[in-house]
């Protein structure tokens, strides 16, 4: 083994122990939050209030605690750090159409997959369901379902998990990260659409260089998931279905317009950054990210180590769990 396997080994095995400790975390999260959820649930509105609060902060903390358990095993090795660039490239909405476009594309595809198999108990890990009856649930909700995962979630697995890995490659780093995005939602019915979710904030991260492209596109993302959801509980079946068709038609138009201006915009340019941000912060020429040449099927079998495997088989056995409880609920 080279040098430069042994630093790429050891990477991803760090890696992959914030993974596992992020899982254990979470296990203790969701054994807490449903304990919390049947001590608030004859608390009304101040039960409701301590719950999404409650929850949201146990949800960030399963996420950030990882990021610094990382980098308290890394210390003496090496590691990058996460980029927090505040200056946006001035493409940023029509980054952000592209991406909504391309990620609700990923869901409508995933929820045709699910009606194929005919796991409909799979469509609110997609959708999910808006039990909101107030404005102040609602508020709730998307801090908890949109504000807190958009930033947390993105600290993680682009700002920890593919900065990491960027000195091996873009590609493998933007895959690798999806690749774990996926399996930690340890939901099969759900594991294609965060998958290509992943792809999509990854390459984000890599064009504008800074966590907060991702962080805004994420929220959108999931706000606009819950104002659906709000809209066809709260509407006329035949008014919230016209609604949702006209939102979705003007986010894929948006999102064709957007990619062919970019397209034609980037053409004839070598460096993929506009020098000049949104708050007029210079940004430098885009680096060369294979600064540490491993070749692929090396990169591959070095990234699977024993507790990237463990990792793995982990969420493998909850996405199968799922599946297995959604064939009994279908066919018992």
């Amino acid at each position: 083994m080279t040098p430069d396997e042994r630093q790429y080994k050891s990477t991803t095995t760090r890696l992959a122990a914030s993974m596992l400790v992020f899982l254990a975390l979470f296990f203790i999260y969701s054994f807490a939050i449903s304990i919390l959820s049947a001590a608030t649930s004859g608390m009304g509105a101040v039960g409701d209030v301590v719950y999404e609060i409650v929850y949201g902060l146990g949800y960030a903390a399963a996420f950030v605690l990882p990021v610094f358990f990382f980098g308290w095993i890394s210390k003496g090795k090496p590691r990058e750090g996460i980029y927090f660039n505040a200056a946006l490239p001035k493409e940023t909405p029509m980054y952000l159409f592209v991406g909504l476009a391309v990620i609700s594309a990923a869901a409508y595809l995933n929820s045709l997959m699910l009606e194929v198999f005919n796991y409909s108990s799979f469509t609110d890990t997609v959708m999910p369901s808006a039990d909101v009856t107030t404005n102040y649930e609602l508020v709730l909700m998307v801090f908890t379902t949109a504000v807190v995962p958009a930033f947390v979630e993105e600290l993680l697995f682009r700002g920890l998990v593919l900065t990491n890995l960027l000195p091996y490659g873009r590609t493998t780093a933007i895959f690798a990260s999806a690749l774990l995005f996926g399996a930690m939602h340890q939901n099969a019915g759900q594991f294609f659409y965060a998958t290509v979710a992943g792809l999509v904030l990854g390459y984000l991260y890599v064009k504008t260089r800074t966590i907060w492209c991702g962080v805004l596109l994420h929220f959108v993302n999931n706000f606009y998931s819950v104002l659906s959801s709000v809209w066809a509980e709260r509407m006329p079946e035949e008014t919230g279905d016209i609604v949702l068709t006209l939102l979705a038609v003007g986010i894929f138009a948006l999102g064709i317009l957007s990619f062919v201006y970019l397209l034609t915009r980037e053409k004839d340019e070598t460096v993929k950054i506009r020098e000049n941000g949104a708050f007029g912060v210079a940004l430098p020429a885009a680096p060369d990210y294979a600064a540490i040449e491993i070749p692929a099927r090396r990169r591959v079998r070095l990234f699977f180590n024993a507790p990237m495997i463990v990792f793995f088989a982990i969420s493998a056995s909850e996405m199968l769990i799922y599946v297995l409880l959604a064939a009994v609920g279908t066919f018992g």
